[in-house]
């Protein structure tokens, strides 16, 4: 959730970031196909179909709905009506931000970029008729596929959760339950005790937005403070630096918000979340912001997968013996690129993923896409400030929460209020 979906964004260089590469051989099988779809007699359209609302989908909508593909059909399937930004989720929960300032309108991103949206989840292929097939059981026939499905949680580990918590994943079924849950059998007033199990970016933010939200709440006894802890694991954010872990320590211990790094939790009740060390929390609102997984559908598919079960993807974010399939976000191991799982680079997998789907269309040569090794991470403190983290320096500061606002509304807003008038049709 801290982490950007860019940096360069912020100095205009992003568009000039990436290098145009050699087809491979997978790129040059699809050319030859898409070659021969164009010269045979057919007046039929080529399909280009869309499964998943990820990011990077967000900006192959906006750049085909700039800039139209004549003889092209375009079909978006997603079963989530609206995108949720996962940046901008901590400010939803701490009521800096209204839901809706974190959602983008699918339906209408698809009709700016001339795009049927089919509001339903795609449940498998039938590759041998190149279609998709939905979860209602309509069918369409591709014949470019992109995917773009993103992770779904994985809480096997941990008995209850999924009864008994509030997952972050999916973002819409989160924000659908928090107001029911925050104050159930409460009123106005603020849990007695509350619980986030996740020690990366998305827990440590979601601790600070529940004090946040709940410091304006009522007490229900006297002036007593909700009992707010986050249960980290092995390690709190161990993927930064050390300064910023030093940081977000004490940013910690200022909030109130007990550290449990150690230990996992291993079981979630309705009034408790109980440790591996037998140790048991008071909790009457637990939030789950720890591993993920790949929908069991991409497995399903026949496409080639990881062991994990996310697809494999070459540079040209084509999946690994599918030179008509493509694939980008979250739900892709990029083969000799291997990054983690953050919203960063689904971002920057949009320009190419984009361009190189039009490519595919007409018949071109592929680009490359590249991942970034270093990438700003900002980490919101449900006060104003924010810790902001890249290169090994951190630091503290109202500026770093005001620059991450800035980016986080600019995301959302141009695939909504930003969109431009849709050239028309017929315009030459």
């Amino acid at each position: 959730m801290g982490l950007l979906p860019t940096t360069s964004s912020c100095f205009g260089i992003l568009a000039r970031w990436f290098v145009a590469g050699r087809p491979s051989g997978e790129a040059n099988r699809v050319r030859c196909f898409m070659r021969s779809r164009m010269t045979s007699a057919t007046p039929d359209p080529t399909n280009l179909v869309l499964v998943g609302g990820g990011h990077a989908h967000l900006f192959v909508l906006r750049a085909f709905g700039l800039d139209p593909l004549p003889g092209v059909r375009l079909t978006l399937i997603a079963k989530e009506a609206h995108a949720a930004y996962s940046g901008m989720l901590p400010g939803v929960l701490a009521g800096t931000y209204r839901p809706e300032d974190g959602q983008i309108d699918l339906a209408r991103l698809a009709d700016f970029a001339g795009a049927a949206f089919v509001h339903d989840e795609a449940l498998t292929l039938d590759r041998e008729a190149r279609a998709v097939v939905t979860r209602e059981g309509a069918r369409f026939p591709y014949d470019i596929l992109s995917i773009d499905v993103g992770i779904v949680p994985d809480v096997a580990a941990i008995e209850g959760a999924r009864e008994n918590a509030l997952l972050v994943k999916p973002i819409s079924r989160l924000l659908s339950r928090w107001q029911d849950e925050a104050g159930r059998d409460r009123g106005d007033a603020a849990p007695s005790g509350a619980v986030v199990i996740g020690g990366g970016p998305a827990g440590f933010e979601l601790a600070f937005a529940l004090r946040r939200r709940f410091s304006g709440l009522s007490p229900s006894r006297g002036n007593r403070q909700t009992a707010l802890t986050l249960v980290s694991g092995p390690h709190l954010l161990s993927g930064l630096p050390k300064r910023a872990r030093h940081l977000a320590r004490r940013a910690l211990a200022e909030a109130d918000i007990a550290l449990v790094e150690g230990p996992p939790a291993k079981a979630v009740a309705r009034d408790r979340v109980e440790l591996e060390d037998e140790r048991s929390l008071a909790s009457s609102l637990t939030l789950v912001a720890t591993a993920a997984r790949p929908p069991a559908f991409l497995r399903e598919s026949g496409l080639a997968v990881d062991e994990k079960g996310y697809l494999k993807v070459s540079p040209t974010l084509q999946v690994e013996g599918s030179p008509t399939v493509f694939a980008a976000g979250d739900c892709v191991t990029l083969l000799g690129q291997e990054r983690p799982k953050a919203g960063v680079f689904a971002v920057r997998e949009g320009a190419v993923l984009a361009d190189n789907l039009r490519r595919a269309l007409t018949g071109r040569n592929l680009r490359h896409y590249r991942a970034q090794s270093r990438f700003l991470v900002i980490l919101t403190l449900g006060n104003g400030e924010a810790i902001a983290a890249r290169n090994g320096v951190a630091i503290r500061s109202r500026l770093a929460w005001w620059w991450k606002d800035r980016i986080d509304r600019s995301f959302v807003h141009q695939f909504g209020g930003g969109l431009p008038e849709r050239p028309p049709e017929d315009a030459s």
